[in-house]
């Protein structure tokens, strides 16, 4: 148990790359000015000035236009000098574009490959419990080992019906009436505040566990130092799903799978509305920083929204942590002002629905940890899986990891705190 795989962020392949670009930037601008000022010097070997005069020293005006004339074209002149700066140019940014579109490729293939990779062990493992009928266990056993099966088979799924994951998802979802959102304000809770303002990742998550665990569609708004001048810090809990009822064609909760398809597909859903709409009952300014934090379909809602309200200017929503959740199709559209933490469980398989595997972006962490329990409930499970996996984040040095919690210090730094918790339903 315990362990941490970091992808993406300031030392991901992006930001490499971003750098790279940055350096031939400079050799490129190098390669003009130099450029330019041999051009500048050209000049001199046949100015007027510099002509008239070479009769009254012959061997002198042949010896510099020779020595100008090497200086400008010479092997070590200015004009290879400025070819030579050009190249290397030219060659970091083939070489960042080469490394991107590898990264690309590696995000497309990545999924049916760990399935192949890890698929004998998985079977391995599973074969006992199969052969004793325990076909539950078995199942649980071959998912737990090798998730990435999930991505293979929806992706096969996706490709026999010349679609993907996510357009196959909205097609689903349309078939369901998606409704409006009823926000009910639920009042303060003195029990949250009791906790204090948050101080680590492992301190958010144990909040959203608390609110997890309370009636479908609750989520909280928590507003840190609320009386304090200029924009103020606030959090936001949206838990997952709760209700499995695919079948009921008008459903009042937001949790349901309606809510997942057309998450998956980007879409916005009744719940990221009820969200937004609780964030304005509890007085959330534009101007303020908000962080939104959500296990499984309440990370695809956390990711949308702050997709979404960045196109709007509704909230400023800079931050998004996500737990379990199948974001790899959506964070690749997330703006570079909002900084993303995905958090999976590597024994999970939900974090493999959506068959995409998460981008290497910049502003887009994913951290894997690993906390294999016995069941993919237990793999899926704040409190087994994700709350043991923060405690790990806390403690790890990567410099993305780093980054990103040194990047949301606000939200961990306050002196005080306001919950106010939202009952959110969907009305028809």
């Amino acid at each position: 148990m315990g362990g941490v795989d970091v992808r993406g962020g300031i030392g991901g392949i992006e930001a490499h790359c971003d750098d790279m670009v940055a350096a031939a930037r400079h050799f490129g601008r190098a390669a003009t000015d130099t450029g330019e000022q041999t051009l500048a010097l050209h000049r001199y070997l046949v100015d007027p000035q510099v002509l008239a005069s070479a009769p009254l020293d012959p061997p002198g005006a042949a010896s510099f236009e020779a020595a100008l004339l090497d200086a400008l074209d010479g092997p070590h002149g200015l004009t290879a000098l400025a070819a030579r700066a050009g190249s290397i140019d030219l060659a970091l940014r083939g070489a960042a574009a080469s490394y991107l579109a590898a990264d690309r490729l590696d995000e497309a293939i990545t999924p049916e490959l760990s399935a192949a990779i890890h698929l004998p062990g998985a079977l391995a493992d599973a074969l006992p419990a199969a052969a004793t009928g325990d076909w539950s266990g078995a199942g649980s056993k071959l998912l737990a080992d090798d998730p990435a099966l999930v991505d293979a088979g929806l992706n096969g799924v996706a490709a026999a019906t010349g679609g993907s994951v996510s357009k196959d998802a909205f097609l689903l979802g349309e078939l369901y009436d998606d409704g409006h959102p009823l926000v009910t304000p639920l009042g303060t809770d003195p029990d949250a505040d009791a906790a204090g303002p948050p101080r680590s990742l492992a301190d958010l998550v144990t909040e959203l566990t608390r609110r997890d665990d309370q009636w479908p569609g609750d989520i909280d708004v928590r507003i840190l130092d609320e009386t304090a001048t200029g924009p103020r810090q606030v959090i936001v809990d949206i838990p997952g799903t709760k209700d499995w009822s695919l079948l009921a064609r008008h459903n009042p909760d937001v949790t349901s799978p309606v809510t997942n398809l057309r998450a998956l597909a980007g879409e916005s859903t009744t719940y990221e509305r009820g969200v937004l709409a609780a964030l304005a009952q509890a007085g959330v300014r534009p101007d303020d920083d908000v962080l939104l934090i959500g296990q499984s379909q309440g990370g695809l809602i956390a990711v949308n929204a702050a997709t979404h309200t960045a196109a709007t200017g509704q909230f400023h929503i800079s931050h998004v942590i996500t737990l379990g959740s199948p974001i790899g199709a959506l964070a690749a559209r997330v703006p570079t002002s909002v900084q993303v933490l995905a958090v999976e469980n590597s024994s999970d398989v939900v974090p493999h629905l959506d068959g995409a595997e998460n981008p290497d972006r910049v502003n887009v962490v994913t951290a894997t940890v690993r906390h294999k329990g016995s069941s993919v409930i237990d793999n899926h499970g704040l409190q087994q899986a994700y709350l043991p996996g923060a405690e790990d984040i806390d403690a790890c040095d990567n410099p993305s990891i780093q980054a990103f919690l040194g990047g949301m210090t606000g939200f961990l730094s306050g002196q005080t705190v306001t919950t106010a918790a939202f009952g959110i339903s969907r009305g028809y």
